[in-house]
């Protein structure tokens, strides 16, 4: 995911930027007002820094990818999901010709060459196949998402109490006195990314500021925690550094009762994502 993400804003920049041969940083070009990149990174991107390195750039995508894989031989299929919100679904076939001229110029330190071969749309019919667009991108409703999830959890009989972390995440907590102070897994921390999240995306509605000020102060919700500190490197191409920030795996518990009121915005976000960095995954989990 931190190869396709840093690939595709890289050739987005080649590609779209006016000041793309200068130093000119992203808060004085003339043109942020309707610049494709700035619209797609959030306002305070800065195209001279790398991405990793930029903690309060919140971007309006996300690609998913369940492949475990680090070594592809000649032949092999990749496959991954590519999420864009808001307006930015009005640039989907730029993202299609970006994603096909990273196949011909070469992917990651090693160049790696691939091929486009198809793109389809959440229940898998194909949209784009050779070169050619059969279809439009599939436009969805996150309350449909979840209320699918909570069918599910009805139909199935499923009381969900457990959150499973599928990649890293950096839960913040809200600014006091001018200082960000990060908490792990906290009520204050999911309540501040839940709705940072949300406000980001433009779908943060005036309830759910009152229903997430009321997971703010819930200090029970949490009933234990089962979690592994790692560490993941992320290979800096323009510094030619790697750099190392911390990772976590493994799983929260909740409490069943005091969970339920709050299960929309969890299922909302299993979809959504939240957190910080999407190099870094972004907060990809699951319910259940």
């Amino acid at each position: 995911m931190s190869t396709l993400t840093g690939a595709m804003l890289s050739k987005f920049k080649k590609l779209y930027c006016i000041n793309r041969n200068n130093s000119v940083c992203c808060m004085e070009c003339k043109i942020r007002d309707i610049c494709m990149i700035f619209e797609m990174m959030g306002e305070k991107f800065d195209k001279n820094a790398p991405i990793a390195m930029q903690s309060d750039v919140f971007p309006r995508f996300i690609i998913n990818c369940r492949d475990g894989r680090t070594i592809f031989k000649e032949n092999d299929t990749l496959e991954f999901e590519l999420i864009i919100f808001d307006n930015l679904t009005e640039l989907f076939i730029q993202y299609i010709y970006v994603f096909e001229t990273i196949g011909q110029s070469g992917l990651g330190p090693e160049k790696a060459r691939y091929e486009l071969l198809s793109v389809s749309d959440g229940k898998g019919n194909i949209i784009y196949k050779n070169t050619l667009l059969t279809g439009n991108a599939p436009v969805s409703d996150i309350r449909e998402y979840i209320s699918s999830r909570l069918d599910y959890c009805l139909n199935n009989r499923k009381n969900i109490s457990r959150m499973t972390l599928l990649s890293s995440v950096m839960l913040n907590s809200d600014c006091k006195n001018g200082n960000k102070k990060v908490f792990f897994f906290s009520a204050e921390a999911f309540s501040y990314s839940i709705r940072e999240r949300l406000s980001r995306l433009n779908v943060l509605e005036k309830e759910d500021e009152e229903k997430l000020n009321e997971l703010l102060s819930d200090k029970r919700i949490i009933n234990g925690i089962n979690m592994k500190l790692t560490k993941i490197d992320y290979y800096i191409q323009n510094e030619q550094k790697t750099v190392t920030f911390p990772r976590f795996k493994g799983y929260i518990v909740f409490d069943i009762e005091r969970i339920n009121s709050y299960l929309d915005y969890f299922f909302a976000c299993e979809k959504l994502c939240i957190g910080q960095n999407i190099l870094l995954g972004f907060g990809r989990y699951v319910m259940g």
